[in-house]
């Protein structure tokens, strides 16, 4: 990442401010909610729609390239918390292993159909074979039945908002159906569940028959590892014999996991049979609370729960709609015959509709401002360059020719008036090229997204408001500094041992879908692939050689040497290495103290770790560079020619870093506190402002 992840600031609904936040928001396409609240149901004023599908126009599979949702969990690992069932769709098999398998995500007339099915028995020492692959579980080999699922785990993920589910509920003992949101980082919790769902039993009543629960997850660690829950955390919005609602406790080895939880007979409570009709399931997720609805449709939702929203929910989550079959632990079961009847495609998890909104950010600031967070940043009618910052920003566009500077992040943008003429510039993302991003573009709605994936957390999308995928153009992105995800972390079945040439041989070849490669300390030449691939040289006599367009490539330097050709990403690996770059723009990484970055010009990041201390080289070369990790025994040496015109530098202070001009061709940028680093280089008396 290019700037510290900080999380999002805490929004507070400024209900004085909602003409003026309705007024904008709808004058520039963001469709903000407006009237008045029903009495029961969510008001959903100073929200923004982010999807709203019924899959008349298809799922909008993600493939790794484009698309909204992902049919696989996430890493792939199939495995959840069923007893004798795993998540599977189509991209983990065998072709003639999967051709045998009745499909467990379809769309239907009446929308989306999650299934759950029998595993045939052609397909099961393939899917034991994956299963022994990905996971070490003793219940893999005794996997019987397969389900569906979609998430946004690569696509989408927001902090607060509102979610919405049209569904109908599965029959059979031992279906167990769930809309949830879950930590876009890695770890569990946190947790919220929109429902989860019990099947009604067939020929025998049991006593989840028409029930279903609403919970918020959670523990007492934030995603910082630090502690957050107080020792008297209760529900003020419920009571309990009298007193306030406090958390059920589950003892985990990781520690105690906490939960509040309310079950509700929809028979008995509202006189509903999910079973036989949709209903709709919603939560209002907010920094204060979190409102559960229910009702036949969503025109009629009433509420009926409301938690505290914990501290250690107050990150970003992604979504998951799923169906289950069976319970680690075996207290979720089909009676005894009846699994045959349970596990048909036709008796599935039926899903007509799923809405998500945000909250609009309180924060409206211009052009010039310091990002705050989360905010409304709007331009002039003339040509800016905008930062947002690393919350949930919704940048309205009004005229001129502007330019967005994107840093990758955990939360994503909504962009609303870009045009022919605008610019963003993406910093550390996973695209190789404008071409690529044309590629990843996708139509949602009326909407295009432009999914980042996951690295294998915390995915990033931009939202282009009111736009056609037809009308972007190759000019309309700039990328600097790309860098690959982890595609061996974020790919349970990708093997992630770094290959090593045998003994005697001169060259060592990557597969054809990626690889880690390793001289193992001799001299040979490394040969790379067309997709992203990872080097790691400890000879000073080893070649790579990478294809132009092969993916986002990383090299792993052990000695001092030269980043090769079309390698974008060098890190120095070890005390004493002198890593320098290429004419172009390099991404240098300092992971060790002692090392020595030099760009050799043309526009580089020099990105310092925190266990690290660097030299970092700026020579005489036209380009804009950029330093992120500064601290104050790293060092920058400027080439003599740039330290004996000093007198002609001058400073641009931004809200989280220095510009240095050092002439009207070449700057450096460095992230940090503006003022201290102005002192750092010219003293007390500070430097002259860019005229």
């Amino acid at each position: 990442m290019i700037a510290c992840f900080s999380l999002a600031v805490l929004m507070r609904r400024a209900r004085s401010a909602l003409t003026a936040l309705a007024a904008m928001a709808l004058g520039l396409g963001l469709g903000l909610a407006g009237g008045a609240a029903r009495a029961e149901g969510p008001d959903l004023t100073a929200t923004i729609p982010i999807l709203d599908t019924d899959f008349a126009e298809g799922l909008h599979r993600y493939d790794g390239l484009s698309g909204v949702w992902s049919t696989l969990p996430r890493r792939r690992q199939l495995l959840s918390n069923a007893g004798t069932a795993a998540f599977w769709d189509t991209g983990t098999l065998p072709p003639d292993a999967e051709a045998a398998i009745t499909p467990t995500v379809a769309v239907t007339p009446e929308g989306l159909s999650l299934r759950t099915v029998p595993v045939p028995a052609s397909a099961l020492d393939a899917l034991r074979g994956y299963l022994a692959r990905t996971t070490r579980d003793p219940r893999a080999d005794g996997i019987a039945y397969l389900t569906g699922q979609i998430n946004t785990h690569q696509t989408w993920a927001q902090q607060y908002g509102y979610f919405e589910i049209t569904a109908r509920i599965p029959r059979g003992k031992g279906r167990w159906p769930a809309f949830w949101l879950t930590s876009a980082a890695l770890g569990w919790p946190p947790e919220i569940d929109i429902f989860e769902a019990y099947g009604k039993g067939i020929e025998r009543t049991t006593r989840r028959d028409h029930r279903f629960n609403v919970a918020v997850h959670f523990d007492d660690v934030d995603m910082f590892g630090q502690s957050t829950l107080e020792t008297d955390l209760v529900n003020p919005f419920a009571e309990v014999d009298g007193q306030p609602e406090r958390p059920n406790r589950r003892d985990r080895p990781d520690g105690p996991n906490y939960a509040f939880q309310r079950h509700f007979d929809a028979a008995r409570a509202f006189d509903a049979d999910i079973y036989d009709a949709f209903h709709t399931y919603a939560a209002l997720w907010t920094p204060s609370s979190i409102r559960f609805y229910f009702g036949p449709d969503p025109a009629s939702l009433r509420e009926i729960y409301r938690t505290p929203t914990p501290p250690d929910a107050q990150s970003p989550m992604y979504l998951i709609a799923n169906d289950q079959f069976t319970t680690r632990g075996g207290w979720w079961e089909p009676f005894a015959g009846m699994a045959g009847r349970v596990a048909v495609p036709e008796n599935d998890l039926a899903i007509r509709r799923i809405v998500v909104r945000a909250l609009l950010p309180d924060a409206e600031i211009g052009a010039e401002d310091a990002d705050p967070g989360d905010s409304v940043l709007r331009d002039t009618s003339g040509d800016d360059t905008l930062y947002p910052g690393t919350g949930f920003d919704v940048i309205a566009l009004q005229g001129g020719a502007d330019r967005i500077v994107f840093q990758r992040g955990p939360l994503p943008k909504v962009i609303a008036g870009f045009g022919p003429d605008d610019v963003a510039e993406l910093i550390g993302y996973p695209f190789d090229g404008a071409a690529d991003v044309l590629r990843r573009l996708t139509q949602v709605g009326a909407d295009v997204w432009l999914p980042s994936g996951a690295d294998p957390a915390n995915p990033q999308t931009l939202v282009f408001r009111d736009a056609r995928v037809a009308d972007f153009s190759a000019r309309q992105f700039d990328l600097r500094w790309p860098r690959a995800l982890d595609i061996w972390a974020g790919d349970a079945a990708r093997p992630t041992v770094a290959a090593r040439p045998d003994a005697g041989a001169t060259e060592l070849r990557a597969p054809r879908g990626g690889g880690k490669l390793n001289d193992g300390g001799t001299p040979v030449t490394l040969i790379g692939s067309a997709a992203p691939d990872h080097f790691t040289v400890s000879h000073p006599a080893t070649r790579i050689d990478e294809p132009a367009r092969g993916g986002i490539d990383t090299m792993v330097a052990l000695v001092s040497a030269d980043l090769p050709a079309h390698i974008e990403h060098g890190i120095a690996m070890r005390p004493g290495v002198v890593l320098r770059g290429t004419p172009g723009r390099d991404r240098l990484q300092a992971a060790r103290p002692g090392v020595t970055l030099d760009g050799r010009g043309g526009g580089d990041l020099y990105e310092i770790d925190p266990q690290a201390r660097a030299t970092i080289r700026i020579g005489k070369t036209p380009g804009h560079d950029l330093v992120v990790g500064l601290k104050p025994d790293d060092r920058i040496d400027m080439a003599r020619t740039l330290s004996t015109r000093r007198e002609e530098w001058w400073i641009e202070p931004r809200a989280d870093a220095l510009r240095l001009w050092l002439g009207p061709d070449q700057s450096l940028e460095i992230a940090g506190d503006p003022a201290a680093l102005e002192r750092r280089f010219f003293g007390a008396a500070g430097g002259p402002r860019r005229p």
